[in-house]
């Protein structure tokens, strides 16, 4: 029994492999033992049964015909064998023939010529495996001590299976450490092919052959989808049989049942998916063909996404324990994902390049209109200047400010303006030769560059072409519009030597077109130079004159026609230059309103006004309205309301004694917004007059939307009363309407008996004017409005008033 035990240890040392361990244990214990048969039983896992999987002995071939099992449920498993498996402990018969636990196998016991035999169980990592079974032919032959020696050998047995098994992981590991370390090398590989590829096509070609050159798949094969298809089509493959391979059909579709394998899953669900085995899987069935001609054991998917999006995908061919590696799946699972970072990549370098030349273009070019932009046209002005230098011909700039632009864009809203302006960009370039070139610099100015010209009556030719077409109507916003333009031209040489001069120069002369009737041009002179510089220095004195103090207010009386009391006052703004005297209002006050001065002008005047009411109070002169001019630029300003608010807080006036009055012009540009903002100054009590009535277009329906309380007849129809029919007749229509709308009607300019006469005939309520008293100093009104003092008319008895004084009268 000990030489059985030795021998039974040497053969443990010496296998390589179970199977091969478990004969050369049968064999050195039978013929190193007196045991006449050993045999290695193992479990079916679907009946429990014991089989023989290998034997020694001269009754070994009856051995492995003797039913065992390890189910305590059946006959056969309630013997040695059974018992044992189940328990983990050694089992023996030392008697069969009187032994009641083995009469099912008496009949079988015999013809082997066993007497005794003992059960070993074989243990592997703790669990039973199998049944190493020795018998003996003399009954009564296992005692204590080889009793032991058997549970020795069984114990030797399992430390053998666990060291087969953890040199059988040692090897696998290795295998699998080779595996991955090719793996790693196909990925490395990737990414260099990555950094290496210039383009899609040329990056999926260097992948599929890094991964089977390198990574020692079998191969590797693009298939990317179609627009409008649900097949993918094999872009490119490399390694065995693969253009057998790229024959093969395969789908995205999962309704198809080419789309219900690796790929089409991968595809849809952007997620790694394998088939360990192709040929025995249902869902491999579509292939099963052509993996039989290809060799194809194991397929690997990975996708391809870009955007977000399913592109296609990776297919590899691989051995099956490649594919059953999971290390291996996730290099492959990361080389999919490379691949499509690379793809991502490759679109972000073509939008940086479209980005790029996107930039550069909108650095030369207008974003709105495309047309070239003022860095791009003073290139191309000063590449034209030099060639007529050279070739001793001339060259010209046409200045082009719309008018009336900003009207239709504060009124029918920034998209109309940006139509119109692509409108006009067309009609621009309509105008001109290919030689020619017209831009944008901003806002509405447009320039024009005519090149190669003998003469200028050819720029003033192209210049009444542009103010032809400009004329035509424009559908904006359902809304018929006209605009006209204001043309400035200047003539290299005579006018500038270089584009900077001669683009400024035309913008001075294109100021006078404007301030001279507008839809017109001018060439530029020198005198309109003077003018200009002239203009520039009244800015920039305007500038200053608010902290100078060189700017102050008079005040008109406003008369009730029936009482001949003073029922209020206009402020009005006068501006006395240090150097130039008293500046006429009709001169400063668009220049303001163009600078945008007139927001801070305006707020001076509306403060001031305001609290000199106040001081006229404390000083124990009666209460009286008080009406401030308000003009375009301030009645759009997003801070007058709170503007009013600030002032009636900090002068302490009541709301109800300060009249605002805006044109006619200016209600109707944006009508909506005008009704909204009138309504929100009436809510705070403060009562509002439209001025210089009649210049403009609206209707008694129109008036009746806004919340006025007074009209003013312009000066325009007073003048003439006495003499014209027209102005007569407008002056009555207007005193009725506003009689039938129930507002004040008040006649400015007033200046002469007549007028006074025909106007208090037709009862109007309310005049100003000359005829009463010019604009005069605060200090001025408090003595006509002391109640102990008539009100006699300051302006001298039977002198006619001069020029001079007419334009003082001009109201803000």
């Amino acid at each position: 029994m000990f030489a059985a035990l030795s021998a039974t240890n040497e053969a443990i040392l010496r296998t390589s492999s179970r199977e091969e361990l478990f004969q050369q244990v049968c064999d050195a214990a039978l013929h190193t033992g007196n045991f006449n048969g050993t045999v290695v039983l193992l479990p079916d896992p679907a009946t429990g049964m014991l089989k023989a999987v290998a034997g020694a002995g001269e009754n070994i071939e009856l051995l492995r015909q003797v039913p065992f099992s390890i189910d305590p449920a059946v006959v056969y498993g309630t013997g040695i064998c059974g018992t044992a498996f189940r328990s983990q402990k050694i089992c023996i018969h030392n008697d069969l023939s009187n032994d009641q636990r083995v009469k099912t196998w008496y009949q079988e016991a015999r013809r082997a010529k066993v007497g005794a035999s003992a059960a070993l169980p074989l243990i592997q990592s703790g669990k039973s495996i199998g049944i190493f079974m020795v018998t003996l032919a003399e009954s009564d032959s296992l005692d204590e001590e080889a009793v032991s020696l058997l549970s020795r050998m069984a114990e030797n047995l399992s430390f053998g299976l666990d060291n087969l098994d953890r040199e059988a992981e040692r090897i696998r590991g290795e295998k699998a450490a080779r595996r991955l370390t090719k793996m790693y090398a196909a990925l490395s590989a990737t990414n260099e092919a990555i950094l290496r590829a210039r383009t899609a096509d040329e990056l999926y070609e260097l992948v599929c052959d890094a991964v089977v050159h390198v990574g020692n798949s079998l191969a590797a094969v693009v298939l990317l989808s179609q627009p409008e298809s649900t097949w993918l089509w094999p872009f490119f493959g490399t390694g065995e049989s693969v253009e057998q391979i790229k024959q093969t059909r395969f789908s995205i579709d999962p309704d198809n049942p080419y789309g219900k394998g690796v790929c089409g899953q991968a595809f849809r669900n952007q997620a790694t998916y394998v088939n360990e085995d192709v040929l025995n899987s249902e869902q491999g069935r579509p292939w099963w063909e052509t993996s039989l001609k290809s060799g194809v054991v194991a397929s690997c998917a990975v996708p391809l996404t870009k955007g977000g999006q399913s592109i296609g995908v990776i297919l590899f061919f691989l051995s099956k324990a490649r594919a059953m590696d999971t290390e291996i799946i996730a290099l492959l699972t990361r080389l999919g994902n490379n691949v499509s970072f690379a793809l991502e990549n490759f679109d972000r370098v073509d939008e940086k390049k479209e980005a790029d030349e996107r930039i550069r273009y909108l650095a030369t070019h207008d974003h709105l209109t495309s047309l070239p932009n003022r860095v791009m046209f003073n290139q191309l002005f000063e590449q034209s200047i030099k060639l007529a230098r050279r070739d001793g011909h001339h060259c010209a700039v046409l200045f082009i400010d719309l008018d009336r632009f900003k009207v239709i864009n504060d009124s029918l809203g920034h998209s109309a303006g940006d139509t119109l302006l692509v409108e006009v960009a067309k009609r621009l370039s309509g105008c001109m030769r290919e030689s020619d070139v017209v831009a944008r610099l901003g806002g509405d100015e447009f320039v024009v560059m005519l090149h190669k010209i003998s003469h200028r009556d050819e720029a003033a030719g192209v210049a009444r072409k542009i103010l032809t077409a400009l004329l035509s109507p424009i559908i904006l916003v359902g809304h018929e519009c006209r605009t006209t333009g204001s043309i400035g031209i200047a003539v290299f040489p005579e006018n500038g030597s270089d584009a900077l001069t001669l683009t400024k120069n035309a913008d001075v002369a294109m100021y006078l077109a404007k301030e001279e009737g507008k839809n017109d041009f001018r060439f530029f002179s020198s005198d309109i130079k003077s003018q200009s510089i002239e203009r520039l220095m009244l800015e920039s004195d305007l500038r200053h004159a608010l902290e100078l103090d060189q700017l102050t207010l008079h005040y008109q009386p406003k008369l009730d026609f029936r009482t001949g009391r003073i029922t209020g006052l206009e402020a009005l703004l006068r501006w006395t230059h240090p150097e130039l005297g008293n500046v006429p209002p009709m001169q400063f006050i668009s220049l303001a309103e163009e600078t945008g001065l007139i927001i801070p002008i305006g707020l001076w005047v509306l403060k001031t006004a305001c609290a000199q009411n106040m001081a006229w109070q404390r000083d124990g002169l009666p209460s009286i309205s008080m009406a401030v001019n308000l003009s375009p630029r301030q009645f759009l300003d997003e801070n007058l309301l709170r503007h009013i608010d600030d002032v009636l807080l900090s002068t302490g006036m009541p709301a109800n004694l300060l009249q605002l009055e805006i044109t006619e012009s200016m209600v109707m540009q944006n009508v909506d917004r005008t009704v909204k903002l009138l309504h929100q100054i009436q809510r705070r009590g403060v009562r509002l007059a439209i001025d210089d009535f009649g210049t403009g277009y609206s209707s008694m329906s129109l008036m009746k939307q806004f919340p006025i309380d007074t009209i003013k007849i312009d000066r325009s129809f007073v003048r003439d009363l006495e003499n014209s029919s027209e102005d007569r007749a407008i002056a009555k229509a207007i005193i009725s309407m506003g009689k039938a709308l129930g507002l004040t009607v008040v006649a400015e300019g007033v200046e002469t008996t007549e007028q006074d006469a025909f106007l208090r005939a037709n009862e109007c309520d309310e005049f100003q004017g000359y005829l009463f008293s010019k604009p005069i100093p605060a200090e001025a009104i408090a003595l006509l409005l002391r109640p102990c003092l008539s009100s006699p008319s300051l302006a001298p008895s039977g002198l006619p008033l001069s020029n001079q004084d007419h334009q003082v009268a001009a109201k803000t």
